[in-house]
């Protein structure tokens, strides 16, 4: 009698852990359901409804891009999305974005094929893990671009599901002194997910950080720009940052010493970098322009340089360092709006033999700043092992891959080049 209790107990205690973690397996919320999504879709509705027996139907693709953007009501760190088409009406190629502000998307993923989708119900599905989950977003977006292949001329989507990435830890992975030169640094640190704020304190003393700066740029990888520096003295610095959920990190206290004065400011200059903005009467016309990559500011209406065009032939700039140094870094300040994916640092003691120092840079992975007049700039160190050089020279390849705000810029623009000594 006694055993048979025991045995009858046992089998109540699995089955309840077995119907325990079979409802938290099934515990993921789709963070899509129930949502009102916009677009060039019509009846959305029918993609959001937790079935898959009606659908949203785009425009004709041929015509114009099609788009389903979806308000999450809040950011989430996006872990999957799970798509089905309609096997019949599907596209070839789309595109899923995210973003915060509707205004700037970031590609998740782009060239997706639905037709190498599962077949289930009578739909083909794609479950695709995102990979930034890493960075909380409140809007998604399906974008199929004009042209793009199909198997109809309208395509159709019976259902979107947007899951959240499960068991994150927010930490600290890495901290670091960037672009540091004799009157400001950049502090650059990554984070195992996004972080949606975070400063810098710092100070002379490392028991008193009594100066504080915030994040130029949130996310996985964190700017935060120090500024007033004195290269006589050695700072003192800690990162602090916190994730959308309201965790917080905070590193230990670091340390650097400003550089030495900038190498390149108002040497002499030559190059291809000669150029103004098309079509902007508000930038000062007499000031020479290629003085503008050396002269110690970078203002978009006196600071800045334009390449001349990046498709017809190599673009570069060649510091005269008036004579030979011993050089530690250079850094490159870009235009946000108009930088090289793919350039090119070296050195040179007699302007005939050169030494690459760094190859295929693209600026967009360079920090993120703000210039002296408060446009976003892209800034990438370029270190050198104390290699003696007079000049330096930035070079761009003709026809090598660059970033701009319109299609028609052919064009990069430079707003400083600094040289340090080793």
């Amino acid at each position: 009698m006694i055993w048979n209790l025991f045995r009858i107990s046992c089998i109540v205690l699995c089955v309840f852990l077995l119907l325990g973690s079979a409802t938290n397996a099934v515990e993921v919320y789709n963070y899509a359901l129930g949502r009102v999504p916009v677009g060039t879709f019509t009846n959305p509705v029918a993609a959001v409804d937790n079935s898959t027996a009606s659908f949203a139907t785009s425009g004709k693709i041929d015509e114009s891009p099609q788009f389903f953007t979806i308000d999450l009501g809040q950011e989430i760190y996006i872990g999957s999305v799970k798509l089905y088409w309609d096997a019949a009406a599907l596209p070839r190629n789309y595109s899923i974005r995210v973003s915060n502000d509707k205004k700037n998307w970031y590609t998740e993923f782009s060239g997706l094929d639905a037709s190498q989708g599962a077949s289930e119900g009578g739909t083909l599905s794609q479950l695709i893990s995102t990979r930034r989950y890493t960075i909380p977003s409140r809007y998604l977006q399906v974008y199929i671009p004009i042209g793009a292949a199909a198997t109809a001329t309208q395509v159709k989507i019976a259902e979107i599901q947007i899951l959240p990435a499960q068991n994150l830890s927010f930490e600290l992975l890495e901290v670091r002194p960037y672009a540091v030169s004799n009157q400001s640094a950049i502090i650059m640190y990554k984070t195992s997910i996004g972080a949606v704020s975070g400063q810098v304190q710092y100070g002379r003393n490392p028991n008193n950080l009594d100066k504080a700066a915030a994040n130029l740029e949130s996310g996985v990888i964190n700017s935060v720009t120090l500024t007033g520096l004195d290269p006589n003295f050695t700072y003192f610095y800690k990162v602090k940052a916190q994730d959308a959920l309201g965790n917080q990190v905070e590193s230990k206290v670091q340390s650097f010493q400003p550089a030495r004065a900038n190498l390149a400011l108002e040497k002499p200059v030559s190059g291809t970098f000669s150029n103004l903005p098309p079509n902007d009467p508000l930038v000062n016309q007499t000031k020479n322009v290629l003085s503008r990559v050396v002269d110690g500011t970078t203002g978009y209406f006196q600071g800045m340089a334009t390449s001349g065009s990046v498709r017809a032939a190599d673009q570069q700039v060649t510091i005269d360092l008036g004579e030979s140094h011993p050089i530690g870094s250079i850094v490159s300040y870009w235009r946000a709006l108009a930088y090289p994916e793919s350039f090119t640092v070296r050195i040179s003691e007699d302007k005939a033999t050169w030494k690459e120092l760094s190859t295929r840079i693209n600026a967009g992975e360079g920090a993120f700043a703000r210039s002296d007049a408060g446009d976003p700039m892209r800034v990438v160190n370029t270190p050198s092992d104390g290699t003696r050089a007079r000049y330096v020279q930035i070079f761009i390849e003709k026809n090598s891959p660059c970033f701009a705000k319109h299609p028609n810029w052919d064009f990069v623009q430079l707003m400083e080049v600094q040289v340090f000594p080793k």
